[in-house]
């Protein structure tokens, strides 16, 4: 007898997908695992879970993406869900898609193509000093911690929660970081300036972890869970600050570290920057840069004249 194979496209269904992209060691064990939760839940709400993989269409997308951006955003007050929310969400789609392919889950990935939605990047809150100082008033102590890590040395989030004392030389002055620890697999220096050494010389040395920066309790801080995104959301409400995200205090330390003249390929090593157009996309330039404008022509004549 000839053996016909199946159209496991044609058996499993998204929501069987969508639970064992979640049950997934590997994806579990991720700092982003909370937020493939989200955005798996709000994939699961407006796509019909029940259907067949094979039965999912680009026309559905499209209408995923229509309704979602309507939505009111549970973290912006009066405003909707944020367009990159939503390409995230149809990035882990597609991701978790492509996964379920090479373990063989499905037969082929049932879109040709996905929605696009245009992003704008460019973040553009930096703290002026005394909504930096009031943000800090308004932080419990454990996250006051990791928000002046944060802002005085550029660092990404997860390095900064990861981060264990063995990491950290204070005689230094230097934060050594390997290749395991970043996420473009590069060691990596990071220079400590004296307001992160004084915050450091303060934090007490448990003997239970090595861990840096712990939570109140005085547990190391695996992700950053509800308990971190609350702390951090109601600092900023207090604070009266809005529109900001934890990911910013790295914008902000970019942008005040070219304002102070230092060179660009000194900030790009010390935040891990590959390249000159992502350090550009981190810095915000508005009008106080421009104020630094000048032109000298030394051929100008220079004798006065009137052109008016």
């Amino acid at each position: 007898h000839r053996h016909i194979e199946k159209d496991k496209n044609a058996i499993v269904t998204l929501k069987e997908v969508f639970d064992w992209f979640l049950s997934l060691p590997e994806v579990r064990g991720l700092d982003a695992y909370p937020r493939f939760q989200q955005y798996v839940k709000a994939l699961s709400r407006l796509l019909d879970t029940q259907q067949l993989v094979r039965d999912l269409s680009i026309a559905q997308l499209e209408n995923y993406v229509q309704k979602r951006l309507k939505e009111p955003s549970s973290s912006r007050k009066g405003k909707t869900i944020a367009p990159k929310t939503v390409k995230e969400e149809l990035n882990t789609l597609r991701n978790l898609l492509n996964r379920a392919l090479r373990h063989e889950l499905i037969s082929k990935v049932p879109v040709s193509r996905f929605p696009a939605i245009k992003v704008d990047n460019v973040r553009k809150k930096i703290l002026e000093r005394k909504e930096y100082e009031g943000l800090l008033d308004h932080c419990p102590l454990w996250m006051r911690r990791m928000v002046i890590m944060a802002r005085e040395t550029g660092m990404r989030q997860g390095e900064i929660l990861r981060l264990s004392w063995l990491q950290v030389d204070l005689k230094e002055c230097f934060v050594r970081l390997k290749a395991s620890d970043t996420k473009t697999d590069e060691a990596r220096s990071v220079r400590l300036l004296p307001e992160v050494l004084e915050m450091l010389n303060n934090i007490p040395h448990p003997i239970h972890t090595d861990r840096v920066f712990l939570s109140a309790s005085g547990q190391p801080i695996g992700k950053w869970d509800g308990r971190c995104n609350k702390a951090w959301k109601t600092a900023l409400s207090k604070a009266g600050i809005e529109d900001m995200t934890f990911h910013d205090l790295r914008h902000d330390f970019v942008t005040r570290a070219m304002r102070n003249g230092n060179a660009s390929h000194v900030v790009m090593k010390q935040v891990g920057h590959r390249t000159d157009s992502m350090l550009r996309r981190y810095q915000l330039i508005d009008e106080r840069d421009l104020l630094t404008l000048r032109i000298d022509d030394p051929e100008q004549d220079s004798a006065k004249r009137s052109i008016f």
